[in-house]
């Protein structure tokens, strides 16, 4: 049955491929990462040289987010193994490149048999991990034939995703029980895992791994001519019909407030045209990151990896992608600067982490444009809660850590074992 499965999915997937290229050809953003190093999605991988007397790690990672997440990890396995690790984005994999954390950085292959089985010939992979949700039939079964451990790590299953697995289950159960070991960031998750698994004995809660991060930064203010009295707003991750919602809480604000500066960072950088033509329909005068000349108060960042330290110089921070239902961004960078977090009621990729910063304090829920420029009125009146909420935000992510620890010894205990 699991090879017929694969067999099925293999042909899918390649009778899909003509439709996919096309929309890809008439997609900006979609055909500039397809032709960003296509070699690589096909598994031309240059010539691969490990040190052959340590063991041999893959980790896929989806996208940048995945990859910072796992920055942790990579610290403590890189001395005493071989690690090479994948990327489905563009985005994802220049990051990877850049910090150097491990031997060899390529774009994910295309998950289709001949394609995934030359990968696994050229990586000769010990064991595989698996950051979040990626579940690729292909990869799976290919680690399976090969005898290959695979670990799933800050594994999540939001409800949504979990309802369309669970439709499928007939599918979807075959595959995923080819996991080794699956590591969740919550209970929800774990419990999530194990219904589309026959052995639950291997599915563990860790805590999120994003916790771990070190979050400090050098970024002073005063690097991008700040004063230490304006009060700063940052909308980071912000995605389609979020730009509207900032942009009346800011005409809201700026009525009252002149010290007032917002930011806005949209969590695609393809988007920056689109939002600078809905800007300039509003009629509202905006500075461009990059130009690093803040002559109006709305500043668009434009540039690509600075929302940390953006985030870091705020007082208060919006995380994207929750005022619309699009399951929003992670809340767990701003709360671990110390920063009041505020986010729409549609968090449902970080549910634990959204209902438990509120729960302690450290961030609240905010429903449009009128209770947005509401909550950051009264955190500008109100030092005291604005200081509070910050610390509030900063123990709770303090209280969480140590998933990366459980992780590692988990890897560890597990990395030779067939």
């Amino acid at each position: 049955m699991l090879k017929i499965y694969l067999v099925i999915y293999n042909m899918l997937f390649v009778m899909s491929l003509p439709i996919l290229v096309a929309v890809i050809m008439f997609n900006k953003k979609y055909r500039k990462e397809f032709f960003y190093k296509i070699f690589e999605r096909f598994a031309f991988y240059g010539n691969l040289i490990k040190q052959h007397d340590k063991p041999t790690i893959w980790i896929h990672c989806a996208s940048l987010g995945e990859v910072r997440a796992v920055e942790p990890i990579l610290d403590n396995l890189k001395a005493d193994n071989n690690i090479i690790l994948t990327t489905i984005t563009k985005t994802g994999r220049e990051y990877a490149q850049k910090i150097k954390k491990t031997n060899f950085v390529f774009l994910f292959p295309v998950d289709i048999y001949p394609i995934m089985l030359k990968a696994f010939r050229m990586i000769k992979p010990d064991m595989i991990i698996i950051v979040e949700t990626e579940l690729w039939p292909t990869l799976l079964y290919t680690a399976f034939k090969k005898n290959v451990l695979v670990v799933t790590v800050n594994g999540r299953m939001s409800e949504k995703a979990f309802n369309i697995y669970k439709k499928l289950s007939f599918f979807w159960k075959v595959f995923v029980n080819l996991i080794s070991i699956i590591i969740a960031r919550s209970s929800d998750d774990s419990d999530r895992f194990k219904i589309l698994r026959e052995n639950n004995n291997d599915v563990f809660t860790s805590g999120n791994i994003k916790y771990d991060r070190d979050f400090s930064t050098d970024f002073k203010r005063s690097s991008i001519s700040l004063k230490e009295e304006d009060f700063i707003f940052t909308a980071g991750s912000i995605r389609d019909g979020e730009e509207e919602i900032i942009i009346d809480a800011f005409s809201k604000i700026r009525s009252e407030f002149d010290n007032v500066k917002f930011f806005i960072a949209p969590r695609h950088i393809t988007k920056i045209n689109d939002i600078i033509n809905f800007i300039k329909n509003k009629n509202i005068e905006y500075s461009l990151f990059s130009s690093n000349n803040f002559k109006s108060n709305f500043i668009l960042v434009d540039v690509f990896g600075k929302l940390q330290e953006i985030y870091s110089i705020s007082d208060v921070c919006y995380v994207g992608g929750s005022m619309v239902d699009m399951g929003g961004q992670n809340p767990v960078e701003p709360a671990g600067l110390a920063k009041p977090v505020l986010f729409g009621k549609y968090m449902d990729n970080f549910a634990s982490e959204s209902k438990i910063l509120v729960k302690n304090g450290g961030a609240l829920i905010v429903q449009d444009s009128i209770d947005l420029a509401s909550k950051i009125k009264e955190l500008i009146l109100d030092h005291k809660m604005l200081k509070s909420m910050g610390q509030n935000a900063l123990e709770t992510v303090e209280a969480q850590k140590g998933a990366v620890a459980f992780t590692i010894n988990m890897i560890k205990s597990k990395l030779y074992v067939k």
